[in-house]
């Protein structure tokens, strides 16, 4: 393996590290640096394309909770050039602002592209494994 390709590995790695930090921070800029301006992401049976239109479907889907957790697993890496094919598993608990909680265990189809040196994701589609009711405290929030 040459350093170019250990650089976009790590490269790579943070930017899901990136994105899961912005998601349990419920951070929208940080989230929308994630992806490419043409970008499309295919979330629960729903399709969004562009940067703009995912960033405000994000911050519509995060607008009830008031506690998220993302976690996701290292990613499995393909890289091509500027190009990079990506899954990952993640796990994501959600508390919502007037009680009860969620988990939803899931994976990830990815397609990253590399723009002026930035790794992002281009295509980005989830397989949700299991979403259903997570036993949480409600006292706590």
């Amino acid at each position: 393996m040459d350093l170019t390709t250990v650089e976009d590995t790590l490269d790579i790695q943070q930017l899901y590290a990136r994105y899961s930090d912005a998601i349990t921070r419920k951070d929208p800029e940080t989230f929308g640096s994630c992806w490419s301006e043409d970008a499309y992401w295919l979330l629960l049976g729903n399709e969004f394309r562009g940067k703009e239109t995912i960033v405000e479907a994000y911050s519509n889907s995060v607008a009830g909770t008031d506690f998220i957790l993302h976690l996701a697993s290292a990613p499995l890496i393909s890289i091509n050039g500027d190009m990079a094919k990506v899954r990952s598993q993640v796990q994501e608990i959600l508390h919502f602002s007037g009680g009860g909680a969620m988990i939803i265990l899931a994976n990830y189809n990815d397609e990253l592209r590399k723009v002026d040196g930035q790794w992002l994701f281009a295509d980005r589609r989830i397989s949700v494994r299991y979403s259903g009711p997570f036993s949480m405290d409600d006292n706590s929030f």
